[in-house]
């Protein structure tokens, strides 16, 4: 029998790193899991490869390639537009706001530059950052899982898209609902997807509004009632009013995948506004605290 651990990750890996969002299908006819055995047939160890030397270098780069996927698959599908740069008359996703401190991209592109001398014109940048995600969440203690490839990279990429598709970390739980159920999730899977939270680090941008002026009064004492005391201060500690730019592990075990996320989220240490929102509605609640082997199958 699974470990709960590996059990809660496949769970995850079934859904956010196969079908991540129902726009993703847009894009998958032909995706085979033996797409470049023939025309590229060392791309996985060179993606492999690579992933390795920046997880000995920072471990933190798991849940970088985690996010960076996730917020390129949540928008138009898992099309890799997430990597492009700015035009001179368009603002692209990376610019977002949603995606502030956004990590990864130049080693997507180093890794891709290897395959283009490896082979040229043939794997690309979506199927990279879709393996290089894989593969890191392994390397920090994950399952593995197969990836099917044969994506092919988008050409559009808008900051407004971002912006009005993926979930702020300040959404409450009825607007998290409704995030994902726009994409094809109930509640469940998206509870069980917010366990990705497990690894990385974030910047403080987006854990300063659960720590002051909560409620939107204006008062910067406002914090998340909810939140745990002593948490809280520790918080404010690492993000003062008004810092953006620090950055601090989302859990203790930040690089390594295991189930502290839930177990901090319960006990009122969620970093974001949206992990604490996990326990405001009692049946998310309660599959919070199950355990993760016990989560039943997605409908």
């Amino acid at each position: 029998m699974a470990s709960p651990r590996v059990s809660l990750f496949l769970l995850v890996s079934l859904v956010f790193f196969t079908t991540l969002s129902a726009a993703d299908s847009l894009y998958a006819t032909g995706l085979s899991e033996s797409f470049y055995d023939t025309s590229c047939p060392q791309a996985a160890s060179i993606v492999d490869a690579f992933v390795t030397k920046y997880l000995q270098k920072d471990r933190n780069f798991a849940g970088a390639f985690n996010r960076l996927q996730f917020h390129d698959c949540w928008v138009e599908g898992c099309d890799g537009s997430v990597l492009l740069n700015s035009t001179a008359t368009s603002q692209a996703e990376r610019e977002a706001h949603v995606n502030f401190g956004l990590r990864g991209v130049a080693e997507i592109d180093e890794i891709k530059a290897a395959l283009e001398y490896a082979c040229p014109g043939v794997v690309s940048c979506a199927d990279i950052l879709i393996m290089a995600a894989r593969d890191a969440t392994v390397k920090v203690g994950g399952p593995t899982w197969t990836v099917a490839t044969g994506r092919r990279d988008g050409v559009r990429s808008t900051d407004v898209m971002a912006d009005t598709n993926l979930p702020f970390p300040v959404l409450n739980f009825s607007g998290l609902v409704a995030n994902f159920a726009a994409k094809g999730f109930n509640a469940r899977e998206m509870i069980t997807l917010s366990g990705a939270h497990t690894i990385g680090r974030s910047h403080c941008n987006g854990i300063l509004p659960h720590l002051y002026n909560f409620t939107g009064k204006d008062d910067v004492t406002d914090t998340d009632p909810a939140m745990d005391k002593e948490f809280s201060v520790l918080l404010k500690t690492l993000c003062p009013q008004g810092n953006r730019t620090n950055t601090i592990f989302i859990d203790s075990t930040a690089n390594h995948f295991d189930r502290l996320y839930y177990k901090n989220v319960l006990g009122g240490r969620g970093v974001f506004i949206t992990d604490s929102a996990l326990i405001t509605d009692p049946e998310a609640r309660r599959l919070c605290d199950r355990s993760p082997s016990a989560v039943p199958p997605f409908s």
